[in-house]
């Protein structure tokens, strides 16, 4: 009589390969389990080549299928242990492949994070820490990219320096706390009514400047007009009505950073000699 007491253990055994298998394919990429597979797919095809071989290559066999399924236990166990190698071969290439993928998608997430840095970085670099727009260090940068555009490339711009009215007078009765909250609405009023291709500087304690494109014979009067108006059209929380005295200097031929940065602060000077809370262009 047959005794077929080892059969449960052997069907045990199956079954703890098969989920070992199908576990390991679950943590795996979808690329990574289609090069799985491919190993598994592999075995019927070698079955199928060496049955074909032994047949019509080597005459073992008077039919097809003599030779895939009437062998030798030696060849049997040879053809079984050449699957398993195929299979683990394919699982093994599998998770290389996701271990790869996975690498490369922590190396692009560090890049991601490195850019952020890094344009976190530059703009603490260029930034005002107060208001935020660009400090004097981006300032003197910008100006200087744009004289040499207006010199190559005729591209016209003009300065406008802008300055906060009695300011020290305002840190001296309500603290620099205050002022520091006038500084930020003031930069905040500023940056809403200028137009996207502006820029808006703090160069000093209470002073700014705006790089402002000119189109053709524009007149940038009414943009600084508007600004001003803008900074006094409603008053602030604790101090009150604010004003600013603004200075205009367009970039004319022959112009450095110095000359043209120094007629717009003079043009600003000018108004601040004129009452205060005015706009006055320099000489063309």
């Amino acid at each position: 009589m047959q005794d077929n007491s080892h059969e449960p253990a052997q069907a045990q055994r199956r079954f703890c390969i098969l989920c070992v298998w199908f576990g390991a394919l679950a943590h795996l990429s979808k690329d990574s389990r289609r090069v799985a597979w491919a190993g598994v797919l592999l075995v019927p095809l070698f079955w199928l080549l060496d049955g074909a071989i032994d047949v019509y290559l080597f005459g073992l066999g008077e039919a097809f299928h003599h030779g895939l399924f009437e062998m030798e236990p030696v060849e049997l166990y040879m053809r079984l242990l050449v699957s398993v190698l195929f299979v683990l071969f394919g699982l093994y290439a599998a998770i290389l492949l996701d271990r790869a993928e996975r690498a490369g998608h922590a190396l692009r997430e560090s890049n991601a994070e490195l850019e952020s840095l890094k344009s976190e970085l530059e703009h603490l670099v260029e930034a005002d820490p107060l208001t935020g727009t660009y400090n004097r260090r981006k300032f003197h940068d910008v100006l200087d990219r744009a004289v040499a555009n207006a010199e190559r490339h005729d591209h016209r711009f003009a300065l406008l320096m802008i300055d906060v009215d009695h300011f020290k007078l305002i840190n001296d009765t309500h603290g620099h706390q205050i002022g520091d909250e006038v500084l930020r609405g003031v930069c905040e009023r500023i940056s809403g009514a200028v137009r996207s291709a502006d820029q808006l500087f703090r160069v000093g304690g209470e002073e700014f400047c705006l790089l402002a494109n000119v189109a053709g014979g524009e007149d940038i009067g009414p943009l600084a007009e508007k600004l001003r108006k803008v900074v006094a059209g409603r008053p602030f929380l604790v101090v009150g009505n604010i004003t600013a005295s603004i200075g205009i200097a367009h970039f004319r031929e022959g112009d450095t950073q110095e000359s043209i940065y120094a007629r717009a602060d003079e043009a600003m000077y000018e108004a601040k000699r004129r009452g205060r809370n005015c706009v006055v262009s320099s000489a063309a």
